[in-house]
């Protein structure tokens, strides 16, 4: 797509901040929930649903300064997106895995599903920022619909289907 600014026509977009992470307000679920392998530069192998063994009691990550060099680097370039503190506050209220362990296994499912149409709502608001007004208007339409399935929560129902939302986001893409 080429790399010139909207038109004065076009509809007025600003990033949303919800799409970037913030892990003060998330319970580590990046840390927790995806299983690591130490050959695609997570450190060691680490099973789902289990925490890693640098995430501390605040669900804070203890080497994150030094992520790259410590054989992390993977975690270094990971982005969530803004879906752990979704999941975690608008979802949970709040909650986590730590202290109500029986809202684990539902709070990993959502993480997941949140994180992948998270990933591609950032995708789409990067290339609404270089389309044409027609074609801006598609990405701002299928961001609209994501964000409310993430919104009223049927982002959580099996009956939506992530790959048939990937396939549609990237194809507008």
């Amino acid at each position: 797509m080429p790399d010139t600014p909207p038109s004065a026509s076009a509809p007025a977009w600003t990033p949303d901040p919800r799409l970037r992470a913030d892990c003060s307000r998330c319970c580590g679920l990046c840390c927790v929930a995806p299983a690591f392998d130490a050959i695609q530069g997570f450190g060691y192998d680490k099973p789902a649903s289990k925490p890693c063994r640098n995430l501390q009691a605040d669900f804070r990550c203890g080497i994150h300064a030094g992520l790259a060099i410590r054989g992390f680097p993977g975690c270094a370039s990971f982005d969530c997106y803004g879906a752990g503190q979704r999941v975690t506050h608008d979802l949970f209220g709040g909650r986590s895995w730590r202290s109500h362990p029986e809202l684990a296994p539902a709070m990993f499912n959502a993480y997941f599903r949140y994180r992948a149409l998270h990933e591609l709502m950032a995708l789409l608001e990067l290339a609404v920022r270089t389309t044409t007004p027609t074609d801006r208007e598609a990405l701002l339409a299928q961001l609209r619909r994501i964000d409310a399935l993430c919104t009223s929560g049927q982002a959580l129902s099996e009956s939506v289907r992530i790959p048939d939302i990937r396939s549609a986001s990237l194809q507008l893409l």
